[in-house]
């Protein structure tokens, strides 16, 4: 007898990053996650703006910000599942990606008002 179980067709990039797909809020939210925690890190340690950091390091951020693109592309185009482990759940993440996303917003126009440091 033959295996004949057909391999599952993965997602085209144009269906995952499409504006009903799934890759652009997960994106958007782990590098707002990663993007805030640094800049309130970087802030924290330095007593300088996020807008400095970005300033200061600009390859080094460019080339984070596309590792962990292509990093949480690669699985979506796979059609690899999501779950939970643990208290880690996809709902979870993507909570916390939006709220990253608004406390990047709300630091940026805070410290573009005032040009000091928030942290």
């Amino acid at each position: 007898m033959r295996y004949t179980e057909k391999i599952p067709k993965g997602t085209s990039a144009r269906e995952a990053m499409g504006f009903a797909g799934k890759a652009p809020e997960l994106i958007n939210g782990r590098l707002a996650m990663l993007g805030f925690t640094h800049a309130v890190g970087f802030e924290i340690a330095t007593g300088h703006t996020a807008g400095q950091l970005f300033w200061d390091h600009p390859v080094k951020i460019t080339l984070w910000a596309a590792l962990f693109s292509y990093a949480t592309l690669a699985p979506i185009l796979k059609n690899v599942r999501d779950e939970a482990f643990g208290p880690f759940t996809p709902e979870a993440e993507k909570l916390n990606g939006r709220a990253a996303m608004v406390g990047w917003a709300l630091l940026t126009m805070l410290e573009g008002s005032t040009g000091r440091a928030f942290f």
